[in-house]
């Protein structure tokens, strides 16, 4: 068989999994805690203040994607530290490089 023949094989597998699972809402499984994962080495606790709706919002949304409120926070503030190292590193203002 050649390439095309495996390329189109593939398809059709990818396509019957998609039939399969269609309708159905695939989970979303935390980024923050599980076994092996080298951002997260230690712990700390940290005492916050949230208002009651924010709290409640957080809750439902954690509810949803079937993870505990202190996975999903610990999610969201990973991803905020990385969407601000992101925009730092990316910045769109021009830089000044010296060549030595």
């Amino acid at each position: 068989m050649s390439n095309y023949d495996m390329d189109e094989i593939e398809r059709q597998r990818r396509k019957t999994q998609e039939e399969s699972i269609k309708g159905t809402k695939p989970k979303r499984k935390p980024t923050a805690c599980g076994p092996g994962n080298p951002m997260i080495e230690t712990k700390s606790n940290i005492p916050i203040s949230l208002p009651n709706k924010d709290a409640i919002k957080l809750a439902i949304l954690a509810h949803e994607n079937n993870v505990t409120l202190n996975a999903y926070c610990i999610d969201i503030l990973r991803q905020g530290i990385e969407s601000g190292e992101h925009r730092f590193e990316h910045d769109s203002r021009p830089q000044l490089l010296n060549e030595s």
